[in-house]
């Protein structure tokens, strides 16, 4: 009887210990669910929240609270493309949208021409921290010996003394790279990478001759093309939307025309739905705000 009820303990003490060294399965990712849009060359060289140069052409995106340096699969339902992302900004702080994308990563999903749409998100990889801006590069140059070993005369004892140190040069600043610009030497032209007028496209334009330019004239290039700027006049428009088809833009106009604002059509390869002209940029960024409050998405461009 004795051994019968043991064995029974066994068992049971056997069965309760495979039962809690089990593992758990795993939890599978979240899927979100929202309205993304896209930010682009209105943008190009500010400064994001992380503190990086904000570049339309990465693959990059703004949230409100997921984690700098955050990796997710954006989802176009409608195209059923897919791009990867890393968080690199706030936004977007339009009410109903959940994710602001680059131009390179709206371009990848089929979302440049309607603006808005919706997606579906998958956290790949989640940030280290709220905080995740880039490392500045520092160099430092180190400090010379502070000793100096001499031997004394051959009629004194060989013994080698130590002299006292002589004062150290004051120490370099450090070097901080806080500003890059990529540019291409293609032969003996300098070219650098920008967006075209439209919006849509980039193009390389050329900055100067090889061994003409150097930083002193490349900054005297600057300056003068930025006096030929400042004297030119120069004008303003608010675009709203870019589509192939003419009766897509004519509804758009109408909407705006029903919410009180005059725009008109540009046509040249698409359909542009524009604002203005305005003489200066602080009127064209009041329309466009104007419009943002209306759940309307648009952008400003020079002409």
């Amino acid at each position: 009887m004795r051994s019968k009820v043991a064995s029974i303990i066994a068992i049971v003490v056997l069965a309760y210990g495979c039962a809690s060294t089990a593992t758990a399965p795993a939890k599978p990712a979240e899927m979100l669910q929202g309205v993304a849009s896209w930010y682009g060359e209105e943008f190009a060289g500010r400064t994001t929240a992380n503190g990086e140069i904000f570049d339309p052409t990465l693959l990059t995106a703004a949230h409100r609270t997921l984690p700098f340096g955050t990796v997710l699969d954006i989802t176009n339902p409608k195209t059923s493309q897919t791009v990867r992302v890393r968080i690199n900004d706030r936004g977007p702080y339009i009410g109903g949208r959940i994710i602001d994308l680059s131009y390179a990563a709206a371009q990848r999903i089929g979302l440049i021409e309607p603006g808005v749409g919706p997606v579906a998100i998958q956290v790949v990889r989640m940030g280290s921290g709220e905080r995740e801006p880039p490392v500045p590069f520092e160099a430092t140059i180190a400090e010379a010996p502070k000793t100096v070993t001499v031997v004394p005369p051959s009629d004194a004892p060989n013994v080698a003394f130590p002299l006292p140190a002589a004062p150290a040069p004051p120490r370099p600043p450090e070097a901080v790279v806080d500003r890059v610009e990529v540019q291409t030497q293609r032969g003996d032209v300098l070219t650098r990478k920008q967006v075209t007028p439209d919006g849509r496209t980039f193009e390389e334009v050329p900055v100067g001759r090889g061994e003409a330019t150097t930083a002193s004239s490349y900054d005297e290039q600057q300056r003068a093309r930025q006096r030929r700027e400042a004297a030119a006049p120069k004008q303003f428009v608010v675009q709203v939307g870019a589509f192939a088809v003419e009766a897509n833009a004519k509804a758009l106009q109408e909407r705006l025309t029903a919410i009180g604002h005059r725009s008109f059509i540009d046509r040249n390869d698409l359909y542009r739905v524009r604002i203005g002209p305005f003489p200066t940029r602080d009127q064209a960024m009041e329309a466009r705000e104007a419009l943002e409050t209306a759940g309307i998405s648009a952008m400003i461009l020079a002409e």
